[in-house]
């Protein structure tokens, strides 16, 4: 008897599978095993998102992202922008060690420094290695293909593969137009978790749980976790619904305080959410404010959640733009809080999923799980 599925009851045994909509096994969110089979299935061969450009706007601005079994760099190359293996070809040591800055692509412990193309240019003390000769190309970084969508650079490891248009499918659109109405970022940062990066996935992709761990928070102050899930959109591996907005109190001030934004073109009496597979969120709060959440699994038990935080783009006054501040740094406030609620639930599951003896249960409103879990469980097999 699998005792995952099945239970006992008397003389009859259940499979609870086939009464309810059951989750992936709970092994998936322990197993050292299947993460690194995710790690070269899911991760390898798809695209991924690393930055955007507006944080690649500047020669040698470049941003790097590290999980299990990646250290990757995107740089700015005097307009062109590169994704680079991060590691020196030299002695492998990290060349660009921090999320995010403004340098040459130079390693620190030997000064070697790469080009465009990753190549070597830069040696110290140029004559110890002339032995290289010709050899020096085979010292080049390795590269990956890189595509852009409006704002959103995505970089693919393997070589060949689909254009991120046939990717993203219909929300290739979607990010591009995004892209014209986020405004500055206004928060970067990252938060590591101590779960699964599939916990977090399922945890954005529903507001069920939005009324009781987020009474307090997005709830109260946004009026979002009361309404069902509308214009849900299922596309390829992706999804995206609208939280709707419930009057909160204090609406009338509310309004007024947001009023020098009411010719915004992007607008929505909701929170916009939208998940491209495997690991990336995007999301708006009525077009007022923007994020960016980014799951980088670091082991089966560890995900790094990087977020960034926007505000609209929209032409504003000196006074607007006062008005704006306040509203972007309450936002921010809001966001880590809420974050900050998800993870403590999300850490206490870690901690005892292994311990489970029923399988998990989604439920009908629970429709963008149960997608994710399709796409998890036909690309994993």
């Amino acid at each position: 008897m699998d005792n995952w599925s099945d239970f006992n009851f008397g003389r009859w045994q259940i499979n609870l599978c086939l009464i309810f909509e059951c989750m992936i096994a709970t092994k998936n969110y322990y197993s050292n095993e299947i993460f690194k089979k995710e790690m070269s299935t899911l991760f390898e061969s798809n695209f991924q998102f690393i930055a955007l450009t507006s944080e690649l706007m500047n020669d040698r601005d470049f941003v790097t992202l590290d999980y299990e079994g990646t250290s990757v760099v995107a740089q700015n190359f005097k307009g062109v922008i590169k994704v680079f293996l991060n590691i020196c070809s030299h002695r492998f040591n990290k060349i660009q060690t921090e999320q995010r800055g403004n340098r040459p692509l130079s390693c620190s412990y030997h000064g070697w420094t790469f080009d465009v193309n990753g190549f070597p240019v830069g040696l110290p003390q140029k004559h110890k290695f002339e032995s290289l000769g010709d050899k020096r190309e085979q010292l080049c970084l390795k590269e990956f293909h890189v595509e852009i969508c409006g704002k959103f650079v995505f970089f693919r490891k393997e070589v060949a593969g689909i254009g991120l248009r046939e990717y993203l499918g219909e929300f290739y659109d979607t990010l591009y137009d995004l892209s014209k109405w986020m405004g500055d970022q206004v928060y970067f940062g990252s938060t590591p978790h101590k779960t699964n990066w599939k916990l977090l996935v399922e945890n954005v992709t529903e507001c069920y749980h939005c009324a009781l761990v987020h009474k307090d928070s997005f709830l109260a102050r946004l009026g979002i976790g009361n309404a069902n899930l509308e214009d849900v959109v299922l596309s390829g591996n992706h999804s995206s619904c609208h939280f709707p907005r419930t009057e909160v109190k204090g609406e009338k001030a509310r309004k007024k305080l947001m009023a020098h934004l009411d010719g915004r073109e992007f607008n929505h009496n909701s929170f916009y959410h939208i998940h491209i597979f495997p690991n990336l969120f995007v999301a708006s709060a009525e077009g007022v404010f923007f994020y960016i959440g980014h799951a980088l699994p670091i082991s089966e038990c560890e995900t790094d959640m990087r977020i960034r935080y926007f505000g609209p783009n929209v032409e504003m006054t000196e006074n607007k733009a006062s008005l704006q501040n306040i509203i972007n740094e309450e936002s921010v406030r809001l966001g880590l809080t809420v974050v900050s609620e998800d993870q403590g639930i999300l850490e206490n599951i870690q901690k005892t999923i292994h311990l489970a003896d029923k399988p998990g249960i989604v439920g009908d409103d629970e429709i963008r799980i149960k997608a994710f879990h399709s796409n998890y469980e036909r690309l994993m097999s």
